[in-house]
């Protein structure tokens, strides 16, 4: 196989995960032109992990909400650009119906993915999906993954599983000396926004932790997104300090500034993949979602602090009771106790 084609147009936290499904693919054919096919979020990522020789990115939620005559001109080019590749083998990682037909159309040689009913006819080599219900989202990939025996290496490991490119390096030092950062500070992220407000924990909450910890001499920073950066002012109000924030929305920074911290402490998002990747020790205060499925990780390293209320998980955007249990429950005291002992764990303290 010298070209090929592998596709994961799947949300940013599925396409962080499967990262060493990109490096498994990369080593076990070194000498393969690879073209990875993802969403614009992750394109910087890919571009910088070297599993790739090439990087295309699709939005299919941008897409939807072109004309009819734009999208039939745009979706037209992009067919053009992938069939002029004459792949030999093009791969679906994502399992959708977006992602089968651009395998389709891509005219590769042979074509490989998920064999649901939906989808299944898309491709020459399907893998099996009759457990998929309860199956963890790497697990997607590696059923795909499998059927060229290939067996990607453990998402937890010591020191990531995600290359830190030398200009996210230079980022963080840069952040670090101008927030006065020492070398023997001991540094922690904290990401507290997710993609929907029933992961969100609450900003007294927050400041309940942001106090001890800086009263104790640790030295804190945000991470979120632009748009979320305006929802900081509540928490920063209860703790009665403001802290450095990163918020910028490319997420190839956050390589560097997460490796040099001593944890994360956050809220079920994609930031903790991020944090995770590059072996950072994470703390998640958890809320509607299922344990486990996006949670590839050793709970020594990776924790999460979660109340088994009766109403758990329910998976809703919306607490539909408007009680939202399962982050009222928890306390900042609870936080605290699950941080002091990851730290120890890890050896930091």
């Amino acid at each position: 196989m010298k070209r090929i084609l592998a596709v994961k147009l799947s949300p940013l936290a599925d396409t962080i995960l499967a990262g060493p499904t990109f490096e498994a693919l990369r080593e076990a054919i070194p000498q393969a032109r690879i073209t990875a096919l993802v969403r614009p979020a992750a394109h910087e990522l890919y571009e910088q992990s070297g599993w790739a020789d090439e990087v295309m990115a699709y939005d299919p939620d941008a897409m939807e909400h072109r004309s009819f005559w734009t999208r039939i001109w745009k979706n037209d080019k992009f067919m053009n650009a992938l069939q002029k590749r004459y792949f030999d083998l093009a791969i679906d990682f994502s399992g959708s119906a977006q992602s089968a037909q651009w395998v389709t159309w891509s005219k590769a040689a042979m074509k490989a993915g998920l064999g649901l009913p939906s989808i299944k006819s898309h491709y020459d080599l399907t893998a099996s999906v009759k457990d998929l219900p309860k199956m963890a989202s790497i697990e997607v990939d590696r059923r795909v993954l499998s059927l060229f025996k290939i067996t990607p290496q453990s998402h937890d490991r010591s020191h990531g599983f995600w290359r830190v490119p030398e200009k996210a390096m230079e980022y963080a030092d840069t952040f670090w000396k101008a927030n006065r950062f020492g070398q023997g500070d001991m540094v922690l992220a904290l990401n507290p926004f997710a993609g929907y407000a029933s992961k969100e924990w609450y900003p007294a909450k927050w400041a309940g932790v942001i106090k001890e910890l800086t009263a104790n001499g640790m030295k804190l920073f945000f991470t979120c997104s632009p748009l979320q950066k305006t929802k900081l002012g509540a928490i920063e109000k209860e703790a009665g300090q403001s802290l450095p924030v990163y918020s910028s929305a490319s997420l190839l920074p956050l390589l560097g500034l997460y490796s040099k911290c001593a944890a994360v402490v956050g809220v079920d998002s994609v930031y903790r993949h991020l944090a995770a990747a590059v072996g950072t020790p994470t703390l998640t205060i958890w809320g509607p979602e299922p344990l486990g499925r996006r949670h590839p990780y050793s709970l020594d390293s990776h924790p999460m602090v979660v109340k088994m209320v009766p109403c758990r998980p329910c998976k809703l955007t919306v607490c539909v009771d408007k009680k939202h249990e399962c982050m009222v429950a928890l306390r900042p005291e609870d936080v605290l106790k699950d941080l002091k002992q990851l730290l120890k764990r890890t050896m930091v303290v």
